[in-house]
Parts: C-alpha cells; structure tokens; sequence
C-alpha cells in the first residue's frame, strides 16, 4: 500500500483528474443539448453548431497544446485550463443570448483542450500506462456516472441556467488536481511518435478506426436525451437510464484487466464494435423503453472496453503519450462534427433514418481495424 503511495502515483491520480475534467463536456454532451434546445428555442441544427463549436475548440486545443505541452508548465497549465472551464460554466448559466453563448463555450474548449492535454502527457509518464489508462476509464466512468444523474436532475429543474452553474461549482472540486501534481518528477519521455510509429500505416488506421468509430458514437450521445423524449422518457428518467449505462462501464476496465492480452486487442476491438452497431439498431428500430435501456448499457460498457484498448495501444507505439493525445483530439473532432451533421438529418427526418450513416461509419471502423493485421497484437 505504501508503494503505491508514491510522489509519481500521486501525481499519477492529479493527472487522471484533470483528463476527467477537460472531457467533461463531452459526458454531459446530451443534457446540453437538450437544455438549450429548449431555453433558447433553437432548432436541432442550430444546437448542433454551437455544440460542435465547443468541441471543435477542445480538439484543436488538445493538438495544439498536446504538441506544445513539453515546453510548458504543467501545473501553470492545469490551472488556467480549470479557469477557463470554471469560468465559463458560470457565465454561460446567466447568458440569454445564444450567439454570445456560443463564444463562451468556444473558450471552455481552450480550458478543456489545455488539461487534454496535459492529462496525457502525465499519464504517459507511468510505467504501465495499460493500468494507469484503465484506472482513468475506471475514474472516468464512475464521474460520468455520476454527472450525467446531475445533469438529469439540473436540467429538469432549471434548464441550461441551473445546469451550467451546477458543472461550474463541480468543477472547483477538481482544482485539488493542483495540489496533487508534482512536475519536478514527471521526466519528459523522449522517445517520439516521429521516431517510432508516425511512418507507420497503422498509426493511420488506427486514428481513421477512431474518427469513423467516434462519428457515430458522438452524435448518438448528443442526441440521446432527445431520443429518450421521443421515446416517452422524461429527462429525470433518462438521466436515471445513462447514470446506468456509465455505471455499466465501471466493469469495463475489470473484464480488461480480467482477459489481459490473451486475446490480443484487434479482436476485442472488432468485437465491441460490431456490438455498438447491434446496440443502436436494437435502440432505434424498436423506439421502446426496455431496449433505450439495455441499448444504452450494452453501447456505454463496449465503448469503454474500447476505449481502453484504443489508448493502451496507442500508448505502446508512441512512448511520449503524442499518439494518445492525438487520437483524444480526433475523437473530439468526430464528435464535433457528430451533432451538427445529426441536427441537420434530424430536423427532417426521424431517428430511424440515422441507421444507414450509422452502419457505413462502424463498417469503416470495423475495416481500418481489420487492416492493422497483427500490428495493434504486436505493441503489447
């Protein structure tokens, strides 16, 4: 016990915490969308942009600040990055006019892009990052959990106001980030993704498997209070059945931990994969309050088994935490694109008519997956 309570792992736990918090939007995504849908009478298409905006500003400032955060302060980092995000949640609780708002959510993404960023590059600095990738899943999960049955409880209450102000006093507990971070032991790695992977074909399909894997996913989160309504839940409910679904990744990181690499991880990736396309043709071709339920839950744990190989693979083939960083970035970029090209489709059309993009992108996935061969089995 004492051994694992060193300087490094203590650090180790500050940086988990801060890679939950530059996220965060992104886990509360279908409540925001929601509540501005409905405060500011906005139509699907409208709340799509300024959403996609948010996390079109944290994916650029992840890969900004990812290439940059070498030459930085991490503590000056996380703490501006707490700032802005902080800072902006307040705000964004007393605005009235959308377009302003839309701006103030474009600078919580530098904050968020800016602790991405920094998370990474702390967690890279582990020993075992495959642990310390699925301790942050673990973590990650159980405050997803957590915030998504806030999120439904402050949204029905009092719309985006009492949602963003509720996040913003949230978010202070994660400034103790600072206290637990020591930068004096956290020693650059300087072994690069240039050096060992970026001329490697599996680097790129590796990232194209997580954009056309993250498209889907992202706008289904977005819009998956929106589905729950039409479905007949009100958002308490709905927050109760995603509070599930997050809980249900908490057994993510313990089957990972469980199987080890016995079984690789291109096959586990196929796998959840194709269970995540089952998932949102169980959901949206029944409409039905049962299978919104086991649909959420099957789709949230498969995506953190996912997610977990996705990063300890990239972990292994690029030693700096780079690849990490990036493949973060993209998946925020796919997001971003996510809802705004979900609004479009949906201010027309039904959910059902989702299915056809929803099968092409995961069958993309599936196929740059598939393509790596035996090059994801070879980094373990």
């Amino acid at each position: 016990m004492k051994a694992f309570f060193t300087r490094k792992n203590i650090s180790i736990v500050g940086g988990i915490m801060i890679l939950i918090a530059g996220n965060s939007p992104a886990t509360i995504l279908p409540f925001i969308v929601g509540t501005l849908e409905d405060g500011f009478s906005l139509s699907r298409s409208q709340v799509g942009l300024i959403v996609s905006s948010e996390l079109l500003s944290i994916a650029f400032s992840s890969i900004l600040f990812g290439s940059l955060i070498t030459k930085l302060n991490l503590k000056l980092t996380s703490f501006l990055g707490l700032l802005l995000i902080i800072g902006s949640y307040l705000f964004s609780s007393t605005i009235e006019d959308h377009s302003i708002l839309q701006l103030t959510r474009i600078i919580s993404g530098i904050g968020s892009g800016l602790l991405i960023a920094t998370g990474h590059n702390i967690l890279s600095s582990s020993k075992n990052p495959d642990f310390s990738y699925a301790a942050f899943t673990l973590a990650a999960s159980l405050c997803g959990a957590t915030f998504v049955r806030i999120a439904g409880i402050t949204s029905e209450e009092g719309g985006y106001q009492y949602l963003f102000s509720t996040f913003g006093y949230i978010f202070l507990f994660f400034t103790t980030a600072l206290i637990l971070i020591n930068t004096s032991i956290l020693k650059p790695i300087t072994k690069t993704l240039s050096d060992e992977s970026s001329k490697t074909p599996v680097v790129v399909l590796l990232i194209l498997g997580v954009i056309f894997f993250s498209l889907p996913s992202g706008g289904m989160w977005a819009f998956n209070e929106r589905l729950g309504i039409e479905i007949g839940l009100a958002q308490s409910e709905i927050g109760i059945v995603l509070f599930y679904s997050l809980i249900a990744g908490l057994l993510a990181p313990v089957l990972v931990w469980s199987i080890g690499s016995s079984y690789g991880r291109k096959k586990p990736l196929l796998i959840c994969l194709s269970s995540i396309l089952s998932c949102f043709f169980l959901i949206l071709l029944t409409m039905d309050k049962f299978y919104y339920w086991i649909g959420n839950i099957l789709w949230n744990f498969t995506v953190t088994v996912a997610v977990i190989y996705v990063l300890a693979a990239a972990a292994h083939l690029s030693k700096d935490g780079k690849l990490a960083s990036w493949i973060n970035a993209v998946s925020l970029l796919s997001q971003a694109s996510a809802p705004l090209l979900f609004g479009f489709i949906l201010t027309n059309l039904s959910f059902i008519y989702l299915l056809p993009f929803l099968a092409i992108s995961l069958s993309i996935s599936i196929l740059c997956i598939l393509f790596t061969k035996n090059r994801l089995d070879e980094a373990i």
